[in-house]
This record gives structure tokens, C-alpha cells and sequence, in this order.
């Protein structure tokens, strides 16, 4: 079964580029440069892998495709962090591990254990400490009310569902926004830019433009060293630096011109990059992102979301899963991803009706942005239609200013509101909108009723997120994929891994030795949905778990050999 599971998931992984992995010893390769730990792969996992395990006393290098950042450099460096971090505390917020832990349950179900959960809440303030000691800092004010994304000047804000799962937890703002540079707030290198450079000021070696295809496995089955592609410098290297930078920033604004640039890139790197030996004293720690830019591997485990524009950069291809199950691993949930359609601001919107072109609603359109979209693409083939009355779209564009919202969102969201659709009547505007009438009356009516606080919401949402949607004319705005603001998806699946150490393990649960995973690269706490700012969490978290283990490894110091009960059972993948 084990042969089967390995050849069998590598097989499955298309589009990695990855080789199956090189059976050799350590004094039958010649060795390019040898270190303590390797780091494949420079987002917020292996930015904080590499410290973590540099702090430890252990020689490091990272090996990035590209010049590292990854898919933090493109976000909006959001960090989810709480439990009593030293600027919830600066800025008068209350919350504890305990209270976190109550909400944030709520999104993680299943994707790690209880114990794991409550391990990551507890650590978050240090976390927190963490980056700011490396050099990434928080200067800004709490903004109190529920946004995808503040205005410049914030550094705190409500950035999952902490205003809704208020049975079981105090709301407490999570997401830590990192300073920007002047007035353009925050954005991802605001974030992981000062980490890189404190990493490579405590001497992690930086090794760039290096493509790692296969791992190095000896007879016992110890990964010793990576094979990597590396691309040499001067004008050749400086070619593939600017067009890296081109399809990165091209994917976030015109997918198509992004393809054109990599297929320019792949040609450098196919006749140009020589292969190089790295070896790892002890151990490779996979953090190379998820496979959302795997085109392959996107329309076999996530052909709902095709529709979505898939947020990544182009290292995002799967190539650290692929590198795990090359070595026995175990890839999990790579039929989960996950969606944003963000309807607030204006915050007016959220009290709404959304509803597919059956008419029937399917969230509660106050949750984060993720559900909203998550489920807009799973489970209703990416059909969104916001419906208001004239009152809630009145007072709607009233609300629609550059102080709730940024440019760009007021832009987007300006944009919308002109190309909304209005009827006298409920069933003309279902017809304008080719949703069937009646569905849409009792879809309202029930929604009005609830409203009143006559009946429970289905979805939970409370009389006080919601407006009766009554008076006339009525409003429709179509929000579906492909309509309206952007939607955006990532891949969430990953290796399965030890959870106390990080380590990857077999479908046995045993660890294979010398190898761990971080980040998306992983199962962790981002694995089953998202709120923002939780990836880079999980990727802190992870990322210095597996440094800290890997540091260990190569001081002789031994780590668990087996999977403790922390660990989840498989999921198919």
C-alpha cells in the first residue's frame, strides 16, 4: 500500500516539475554547498522556518525560485493574531488564547486537532513578538468596524467572523496590519520585506533563481540534500528577475498578459539553469506555497472555482507537495480551496438579501468575505445577486466614501453599484435578472420575517445584520464570478504532517526523516477556510515549528519518530 499511495499521488501531481526522488549517499554526490537546514521556498513559512532555526545556532540557506516573498509579497500582509498581542493590548483590546480559540474553532473544524488549535492561539502573542523583533512593524490605530480592509492609518481590525460566533466568544479585532510605505497602506512586502532582511542579516544564505526538482534520499531513507535548477546571474538572471516580477504583479491585474510572461520565464530557465547539489545536514523544509497556478492540478481537484481569478504567484504550482509524496509523503484536502467575494464596504451591503439565479440564499451575507465566496463557488456555480430595496440602496451609496474604504475598493464598489438593475416589484426585477419570481418573493418574504425577528435566519444571522427589503423600487446587483468586483481563490491542501514537529509523515503516520513542511505547502490551521491574515498565521506558526525541529536534527538532538495522536487522520485527497 505504501509503494502504491507514493507512485500513485506523484503520478496525480501534474505540472510540477518535480522528478521523483534521488536515491544516493552522502559521499557519493558531489556537494555545491552543504548546510544545516535547507528552506525551499521564501513566504511567511520559510522566511520564519529560516530565522527560527538560524536563532537556534544552525547554518541555513534558502532556495527560492524566484527572489523570494512568495505569495505574502501579493497579499494584503494581513497577520490573524490574538490572544493578548502587544498591540490588542496597546490599543485597549481585550482577548485571551481561551476566547480566540472559541472563535477560531468555528473556521479550523477539523484541519488540525483541538490540541494544535489551542497550541497556535496560546503562541500567538509571541508570534506576534516575533516578527516585530525581526523587524515588521504595527503602528496604526484600532478600526472598529467590520471591513474587508481598513484605510491607511490602522493596524487592528476585525478581519474573520470575530462579530459573529459571539455566543461562545467576545469579539476581539485579530488582524494585524502591517505599516505601509507613506499613504499606500501595507501591502505584502510591508510585511515579509524587513523579515528577509533580517533573515540574511543573521546570516541565512540567500540562494536565488533555483528551481528544486527533486529531493536526495538515502538507503534508510533520510532526506540529505535537494537537486535544484539554478539560473546564473548577470544579464540572463536579470531577465528572469523582471519577468518573475511582471507575471506576479500581471496575475493580480491581467491574467493573461501573466501567462505570456511566464512562458518567457519557463524558456530561461529550460535552456539556461544548470543543476546544483545542496546538502542538508538537518533537514529540507518544504514551504513552497500551494498549486493554484497548476493548471493541471487546478481543474482535477478544484473544477469548481476555474471560474475565480486564482491568487498566486508562479511558484504556486504544487511543487513542495509534490517534493513531500516524491519521499513518501501524503498530499490531503487538495480538494479544498477557497474564494473571496467581499460585499463590505459599503457596510450596508451585508444587510442585505444575496441569493443564487434560483432565487434562494445560501450564506449569511454578514460572514467574512471567504464564506461568502467559498460557498458562492462549491456550492452554487459561482452566482451571486445582492438584492436591496431602495432604502438600503440609498443609504448604501450615502455610506460609499474614501473614509470607510480604500480606492480601489471604493472604485470597485462605485462600479457595481452602476451597473445594478431596478424593478418596481420583487418578480420584475427577478425577471430582468432571469431568476425565477416566486422563488424570489418567498425568499424575501422569509428573509423580511426574520428580519422582524418573527423566525430564526437558517444561516444564523442576527435581526440586527439585516433590513427588511420592502419598498420600492427594488435593487439587484449581480456579483457573480466574472461580475462585478474580483473573485479570488487559493488552494489549501497539502502535506500531511506531524503536528508537533512538523515533520512530514507517511499514510503510516511514521516521520520521514530530515523532511519537513510549512505554510501552504502543508495541512495546517488555514487548511479548511480562511479569514484574512490566517495563511500568514499559520505560516509564522508552522514555519517556526519546522525550523526549530529541523535545527534540532542537525545538532543531533533527536525528535518523535512516530506520529503523536495530535496528528489527523487522512483525508482523501
Amino acid at each position: 500500500m505504501a509503494s502504491e499511495t507514493t507512485a500513485t499521488q506523484l503520478h496525480q501531481l501534474p505540472g510540477t516539475g518535480v522528478e521523483p526522488a534521488l536515491i544516493a549517499e552522502e559521499n557519493s554526490l558531489q556537494w555545491h554547498s552543504a548546510f544545516d537546514v535547507l528552506v525551499v521556498g521564501l513566504g511567511a513559512a520559510g522566511v520564519s522556518a529560516a530565522i527560527e532555526a538560524a536563532d537556534r545556532g544552525a547554518s541555513v540557506a534558502f532556495i527560492d525560485r524566484f527572489e523570494g516573498g512568495g505569495t505574502t509579497a501579493r497579499s494584503g500582509s494581513v497577520m490573524y493574531a490574538g490572544g493578548g498581542t502587544a498591540l490588542q493590548k496597546k490599543l485597549g483590546v481585550e482577548d485571551t488564547p481561551d476566547n480566540m480559540f472559541n472563535c477560531l474553532r468555528h473556521e479550523v473544524k477539523d484541519a488540525v486537532s483541538e490540541a494544535t488549535l489551542r497550541k497556535f492561539c496560546e503562541d500567538s502573542p509571541s508570534n506576534y513578538d516575533f516578527v516585530t523583533d525581526n523587524g515588521t512593524r504595527y503602528s496604526g490605530k484600532l478600526f472598529p468596524n467590520k471591513t474587508s480592509y481598513p484605510v491607511h492609518g490602522h493596524s487592528l481590525y476585525y478581519s474573520g467572523n470575530e462579530l459573529i460566533y459571539t455566543d461562545d466568544a467576545k469579539p476581539a479585532p485579530r488582524g494585524h496590519l502591517a505599516d505601509g510605505i507613506k499613504r499606500f497602506t501595507a501591502f505584502g512586502p510591508a510585511f515579509i520585506a524587513p523579515l528577509i532582511k533580517s533573515a540574511i542579516k543573521k546570516g541565512v544564505t540567500p540562494i536565488r533563481k533555483a528551481r528544486v526538482t527533486r529531493l536526495i534520499q538515502n538507503s534508510e531513507g533520510t532526506i540529505i540534500g535537494v537537486e535544484a535548477m539554478q539560473v546564473p546571474g548577470g544579464w540572463t538572471g536579470f531577465k528572469h528577475k523582471i519577468l518573475s516580477t511582471l507575471a506576479s504583479y500581471a496575475q493580480i491585474y491581467f491574467a493573461p498578459a501573466a501567462k505570456g510572461y511566464r512562458k518567457k520565464l519557463f524558456a530561461i530557465e529550460r535552456h539556461c539553469a544548470k543543476p546544483i547539489h545542496l546538502r542538508a545536514k538537518g533537514g529540507v523544509i518544504l514551504s513552497a506555497g500551494g498549486f493554484i497556478l497548476n493548471k493541471e492540478m487546478t481543474e482535477k481537484y478544484l473544477p469548481n472555482f476555474q471560474r475565480a481569478l486564482k491568487l498566486g504567484t508562479t511558484g504556486d504550482t504544487g511543487s513542495g507537495i509534490a517534493l513531500g509524496v516524491s519521499a513518501g509523503g501524503v498530499a490531503e484536502r487538495l480538494g479544498t480551496a477557497t474564494a473571496w467575494r467581499f460585499i463590505n464596504p459599503p457596510a450596508d451591503w451585508p444587510k442585505a438579501a444575496l441569493v443564487n439565479l434560483k432565487g434562494q440564499r445560501y450564506v449569511n451575507e454578514a460572514m467574512y468575505g471567504a464564506v461568502i465566496g467559498t460557498r458562492m463557488m462549491a456550492e452554487n456555480n459561482g452566482e451571486c445577486i445582492l438584492i436591496m430595496d431602495k432604502p438600503l440602496f440609498d443609504a448604501s451609496i450615502a455610506n460609499l466614501n474614501l473614509k470607510t474604504s480604500r480606492f480601489v475598493t471604493w472604485l470597485q464598489a462605485k462600479g457595481a453599484v452602476r451597473m445594478a438593475k431596478s424593478a418596481e416589484t420583487l418578480e420584475a426585477l427577478a425577471q430582468r435578472m432571469k431568476i425565477e419570481p416566486a422563488a424570489l418573493r418567498a425568499t424575501i418574504d422569509d428573509y423580511n420575517a426574520a428580519a422582524r425577528g418573527d423566525q430564526n435566519d437558517p444561516f444564523g444571522k442576527k435581526p440586527a445584520d439585516m433590513r427588511e427589503i420592502k419598498q420600492g423600487p427594488f435593487y439587484a446587483i449581480n456579483m457573480s464570478a466574472g461580475k462585478g468586483d474580483i473573485t479570488s481563490v487559493i488552494s489549501l491542501g497539502g502535506l500531511k504532517v506531524c503536528e508537533e514537529t512538523g515533520c512530514v509523515v507517511d499514510q503510516n503516520g511514521a516521520h520521514i526523516r530530515g523532511l519537513f513542511a510549512a505554510g501552504r505547502s502543508a495541512i495546517g490551521v488555514a487548511s479548511n477556510a480562511y479569514v484574512s491574515g490566517l495563511s500568514i498565521a499559520d505560516g509564522v506558526f508552522s514555519g517556526r515549528r519546522a525550523g526549530a525541529n529541523a535545527a534540532r536534527l542537525a545538532q543531533g538532538r533527536d525528535i518523535l519518530t512516530v506520529t503523536p495522536k495530535t496528528t489527523q487522520q487522512s483525508q482523501p485527497a
